[in-house]
């Protein structure tokens, strides 16, 4: 649920927590389209994230999660499964046929809006993050 995340999203920033949201997957043929990453974008641009993490505008099918993929295409596309694995075949990296017209829009509304996009920012910013407290790693013999 999209209007459940963005809510959640606007909580945070409300709570002075930054958020990082993660653009995937991307599905081929699905949700590859200019409207979807500009309705992504404007409900994280809302939302004040301060980070999209974008690995592709694709998906990546694992040995085993690709047959629960095509079985979930199977039932929810009909005849969609045939057009990935006549355009895919067992590739690993599914990347959209607009991967470069996605990715300039996304980067470009990015930009604009001054939010984190290149992966290595993203990364640094998460790893620059100030924790306020100790955690102590639980373990089971505790």
């Amino acid at each position: 649920m999209t209007s459940e995340r963005v809510r959640v999203l606007k909580i945070m920033r409300e709570a002075g927590i930054p958020t990082v949201v993660w653009l995937m997957p991307i599905l081929p043929f699905i949700n590859d389209t200019e409207e979807n990453i500009a309705r992504i974008l404007h409900c994280c641009l809302e939302a004040g994230v301060k980070g999209i993490m974008n690995m592709g505008m694709g998906v990546t099918l694992r040995e085993g999660d690709r047959e629960y993929f095509y079985q979930a295409l199977n039932q929810y596309f009909p005849g969609l499964k045939q057009k990935y694995q006549r355009t895919y075949g067992n590739a690993y990296e599914i990347m959209s046929p607009n991967h470069d017209r996605l990715t300039a829009l996304f980067e470009t509304a990015c930009r604009e809006a001054g939010i984190l996009y290149r992966v290595e920012d993203v990364f640094a910013y998460l790893n620059e993050f100030p924790e306020e407290r100790e955690y102590r790693q639980l373990s089971l013999f505790d």
